[in-house]
């Protein structure tokens, strides 16, 4: 059956060593924009997912707080890729990426915020739970 060119149906290989899972957030690149941020350190792993706010008073980025202060309670953007930023506040910031518009992967954005109902308004997204995105 395989021997006409198109017949043959790609499949996953074997791989060697370790196996890191897909932590991509994007379901898909239409209508996707992503800006470079600095974190403010000390706020531990911050998961691909994650919902970030502006800290008005430091000027850097951290994980969205409903009803925060200093800018924390109004969200900007989603976390590109999974950072570490340590336990030491004083420590070193992070730069990293966050989508400012697209549509996500419905299962990375959840997980890493606890669900998305408290997301939608703030940040004027939709969510289709029966493909699995989350837009805005």
């Amino acid at each position: 059956m395989v021997d006409q060119i198109g017949n043959e149906i790609p499949a996953a290989g074997i791989t060697r060593g370790v196996n890191i899972p897909n932590d991509e957030i994007l379901y898909s690149t239409a209508g996707f924009t992503q800006k470079g941020v600095t974190l403010a350190p000390g706020k531990g792993l911050l998961i691909g997912g994650t919902v970030l706010a502006r800290n008005t008073s430091t000027k850097l980025y951290e994980k969205w707080t409903n009803g925060g202060a200093n800018g924390t309670g109004t969200p900007v953007g989603v976390l590109r890729k999974t950072v570490d930023t340590g336990a030491d506040s004083n420590g070193q910031k992070y730069l990293a990426n966050i989508v400012i518009a697209g549509i996500l992967k419905l299962s990375k954005v959840s997980s890493a915020n606890g669900g998305t109902t408290n997301l939608l308004t703030p940040l004027g997204a939709v969510e289709n739970v029966a493909l699995g995105f989350f837009k805005f």
